[in-house]
């Protein structure tokens, strides 16, 4: 997704959701202190020879489920927390999209394997940011949410999810299937709210739809159309 496409929907986001911008700058150039010149050189490595169609994987409750079945031909790409769900399967990586929120442990190990990892800071991820960033060994990339300094990227994305879709389809990918996306009931995290969770993922689908809408073709898991 072109930046000039995604500013205005991060408008109508951090409006929505009374984020402030200027955190989201900070802990974007806090990411890109800690990585510095690794981000363009991961960037290069992983554009090339990107598949044309992948399998990204959501968080969603479903997604243990929908993988058990699934005769995976396609390279994984995990957001976030579908990493731990991906390993404890024996699931090989080719890409992670992650905000630091799920077992980060699992992400570096992930990452110590061969997935190239996308890094995302906003507003309210600084501390984890600030502790875990340094650990990657493997290709970490970095992206924000916000007008990005020169350095980092942003290829447009909210959830680490749909953010996903939008990097995969900047590499070249024009068919995305989709497991683990559960719109109306996400998964519980301690200490987070459901319900702002079910509100992040309209934006998801807003985001979802954005792509679709310049080609890229959006799949269930199983190859089915998904309607959005």
């Amino acid at each position: 997704m072109r930046l000039e496409t995604w500013l205005p929907i991060y408008d109508r986001v951090c409006e929505d959701f009374q984020f402030d911008k200027e955190h989201d700058l900070r802990s974007a150039r806090l990411l890109l202190s800690m990585i510095g010149d690794k981000g363009k050189k991961g960037l290069a490595a992983v554009r090339r020879d990107f598949p044309r169609t992948v399998l990204v994987c959501g968080g969603g409750p479903n997604l243990a489920d929908e993988i058990s079945s699934l005769a995976i031909e396609w390279p994984v790409v995990a957001a976030d927390g579908a990493t731990t769900v991906l390993l404890e399967a024996d699931i090989a990586l080719h890409m992670i999209v992650t905000d630091l929120d799920g077992v980060v442990e699992d992400q570096i190990e992930a990452n110590e394997r061969g997935a190239t990892t996308f890094v995302h800071a906003h507003s309210d991820n600084e501390t984890v940011v600030r502790r875990y960033v340094g650990k990657f060994q493997g290709v970490v990339v970095g992206t924000c949410q916000c007008v990005p300094p020169p350095g980092l990227l942003n290829f447009g994305g909210f959830t680490d999810g749909d953010r996903a879709a939008c990097i995969c389809s900047e590499l070249g990918a024009r068919t995305i299937r989709l497991a683990g996306f559960d719109f109306e009931n996400p998964t519980e995290k301690t200490g987070k709210s459901k319900e702002t969770k079910k509100r992040k993922l309209k934006w998801a689908k807003v985001i979802l739809r954005e792509l679709a809408s310049e080609g890229v073709t959006l799949l269930n898991a199983n190859g089915e159309n998904i309607k959005l």
